[in-house]
């Protein structure tokens, strides 16, 4: 197996800490971090000229480091988090660099708490903020699922600022039975916490110079809830030795000090940073287009983490030659408290923990789905509140070209008929059946969302795919990632570029299958 994770252990001493971190790194950045990491504070000679994305290579494979260069102006987390199982909390600082990438004047920033969230059932409490060094003021807004930190002054379209935050999560503790639907906090010996930090929310341009606006939607369980543009990350985790991280990105740094451990995970770009846990996995890894797939298992599940393992390389394999390939030095599968259901985070997927067990036969397809979000949500994005069917439609269709590289036309043409057709029959003789392009509350229930976004919503890729025929709709696909890659996308967008297609009617197949055409 080629093994492209290079671990550098350092002096335990020499990783820092909040406190030091925020009084002598505050603006400063990545740089700063990488220098602290080495020897601690000195001074940077400017004419060095170091490469500024040097930290984040390891996250990617060679070929697609090209990526950091081109990437852009993006947010820049610099991460450092202790946690506390036995006491149920999350100790945390952060040093993010924030460019205006908009058109507008920014007179304060926003930034999402989602462990507030109500179905997350956190409590977060920001302890300080500084801005470029200097103190600042904030207020809760949202319900507290948010922040707002004003700005001494506007921040200019290609400005930038540095801001420092503090806070402390407690995490809730849920049921242990398998049936629970747990997407933040302990249950099972596992804990589960992604956004545990301060996210900086997506600020969307209006129609006019000045309109546009902070994102504040709050999604609920029925769908997914985070909204992030494409950011850089660097996290530094300590938490104790017995515990095992699921993570994104890749480990560059690792040590041990009085039973506790002390991670440093980069990433490339990527949506959100994921920490999942666990004093009791296991895990075994295997190879894919120079990527380490790593499957983690409970205890008595061994046979279905293998099997994991083993779907997620093939889906890899299968999806980076249909849609382009897999850009990432790693990928994580592993076992979460969601009952049969599956979760999508950057270079990690979360499968429930009775797919290991009495739902065995719904593994592959949720390994199959969720792979498919490493494509259609991690490098192309979009709101998973108002805009659910971008992302989850492609991703269920994406499951076909699984299933037929896999088992042939006739087994994929089965996961049609049973998964998505018959579902939306059932629907339809209910007089359920609706638009597909509508907010996650605009469905009356659980199941008519996913018959209509996942089953309809991929209905109708399929009718694309046979309306332009398989090579060109395999164009489309890889032409739309490239051009989207690490953007956001709306509906709007999509169109146009399904307008490019020579077919007119690949429109009046998205007026059949997913709601009417919006206005140019």
């Amino acid at each position: 197996m080629d093994d492209r994770r290079k671990v550098v252990t350092f002096p335990f001493a020499l990783y820092f800490s909040p406190v030091l971190y925020l009084s002598c790194w505050a603006g400063v950045g990545l740089l700063g971090l990488m220098l602290l990491l080495l020897g601690g504070c000195t001074s940077v000679d400017a004419s060095t000229r170091p490469d500024p994305n040097a930290l984040y290579r390891p996250a990617l494979k060679s070929e697609f480091q090209n990526d950091l260069d081109l990437f852009g102006p993006a947010p820049r987390y610099t991460i450092s988090a202790t946690l506390l199982p036995d006491e149920l909390k999350l100790i945390g600082s952060a040093v993010i660099e924030i460019p205006n990438t908009s058109r507008d004047p920014w007179t304060y920033l926003i930034f999402r708490l989602y462990p507030m969230l109500r179905h997350y059932g956190g409590s977060m409490v920001v302890q300080g903020a500084l801005l470029d060094g200097k103190p600042a003021t904030y207020v809760y807004v949202n319900e507290n699922t948010a922040l707002r930190l004003d700005l001494a002054k506007p921040l200019m379209p290609g400005q930038s600022v540095t801001v420092a935050l503090t806070w402390r999560l407690e995490i809730p503790r849920w049921s242990d039975q398998s049936a629970v639907y747990v997407l933040f906090g302990r249950s099972q010996q596992m804990i589960s916490l992604p956004l545990f930090y301060p996210s900086l929310a997506v600020y969307t341009n209006g129609p006019t110079i000045g309109s546009g606006q902070w994102w504040l939607l709050n999604g609920t369980e029925r769908g997914d809830a985070a909204f992030n543009v494409a950011s850089l990350f660097a996290v530094t985790l300590t938490l104790p030795s017995d515990w095992t991280p699921v993570t994104s990105g890749v480990e560059v740094a690792r040590d041990e000090l009085d039973g506790q451990t002390r991670y440093v995970f980069v990433t490339g770009p990527s949506r959100e940073f994921l920490v999942h846990a666990s004093p009791v996995f296991s895990a075994i890894s295997a190879e894919a287009y120079g990527t380490r797939v790593t499957s983690y298992y409970l205890p008595g599940t061994e046979a279905a983490g293998q099997a994991a393992l083993r779907y997620a390389v093939q889906a890899l394999r299968i999806y980076s030659d249909h849609f382009g390939e897999y850009p990432f030095t790693e990928m994580r599968v592993a076992p979460a408290p969601i009952n049969f259901r599956g979760m999508e985070y950057p270079q990690s997927i979360l499968l429930g923990v009775e797919t290991y067990t009495r739902h065995r036969d719904k593994l592959e397809m949720l390994v199959a789905h969720e792979m498919a979000h490493q494509w259609w949500y991690q490098i192309v994005h979009n709101d998973p509140v108002s805009e659910p069917w971008l992302d989850e439609a492609l991703a269920e269709f994406s499951m076909r070209l699984y299933m037929e590289n896999v088992y042939g036309d006739a087994q994929a043409q089965r996961l049609v008929s049973q998964r998505w057709i018959a579902p939306l029959e059932g629907l339809r003789a209910r007089q359920q059946d609706t638009a597909v392009a509508q907010p996650v509350q605009a469905f009356l229930n659980g199941s008519q969302y996913e018959t209509v976004v996942y089953a309809k919503g991929a209905l109708f890729w399929d009718a694309v795919r046979r309306t332009v025929g398989v090579r060109r709709f395999e164009r489309f696909l890889q032409n739309y990632l490239r051009k989207y890659r690490w953007k956001i996308i709306t509906t709007e967008e999509w169109l146009d570029e399904l307008r490019q297609l020579p077919d007119p009617a690949v429109l009046t197949l998205f007026e059949e299958w997913i709601g009417e055409l919006p206005p140019k």
